[in-house]
């Protein structure tokens, strides 16, 4: 798939994006974005210092996603830096495996660009390529209502809520479960 990848696209704001697919050479710049991105926002599972892989592991996890039919890692790029990341994980188990879950995110830097709608036309159309990935599925907080607009935006329905799933500053918070169903069906 990879007449996919590299997909040379404008922002909202008329700057030129580049998506593709992550590299082994990535790794470390994008555990760099991580941690970046950990400080920038409580919407993420973990937070600042919480995402600790060696560059090593990343690079292993890079090119399992090549590997894998059912997983791609795509940078959103701009002017040579990291603006944004979307990784779909599927299962190797044959019963799950037409399942990729995925997660998203921009650098504050990058916010009110469009960036997250470009990623998110790039992994519908990888998924639809794909021929295996047929449902698309994530977790939002429930009061992350930009994502879930964004999402909604793409066809994604609320399938469930996990009740208290995240603990910030002592505070629960409830998740949605969202999902695309790729082929229609």
């Amino acid at each position: 798939m990879t007449d996919l990848f590299p997909r040379h696209l404008s922002t909202k704001t008329g700057e030129s994006l580049l998506i593709r697919e992550a590299e082994k050479r990535d790794a470390s710049a994008l555990l760099d974005y991580v941690q970046t991105v950990a400080g920038e926002t409580d919407f993420l599972t973990f937070g600042p210092g919480e995402f600790n892989l060696s560059v090593e592991d990343e690079e292993a996890f890079i090119e399992n996603s090549h590997q894998a039919p059912n997983q791609v890692a795509l940078i959103a790029e701009m002017d040579g830096e990291i603006a944004g990341l979307l990784h779909v994980e599927g299962s190797p188990k044959k019963r799950l495996r037409h399942n990729g879950e995925f997660g998203i995110t921009v650098r504050k830097a990058y916010w009110g660009k469009g960036i997250g709608p470009r990623l998110m036309e790039a992994m519908i159309d990888w998924a639809k390529a794909s021929g295996l990935v047929r449902k698309l599925n994530l977790k939002v907080l429930v009061n992350n209502t930009n994502a879930i607009r964004l999402y909604e935006r793409f066809g994604f329905e609320k399938e469930g809520c996990i009740r208290r799933d995240t603990c910030l500053d002592g505070k629960f918070y409830d998740i949605y479960l969202m999902g695309l169903l790729i082929d229609g069906q």
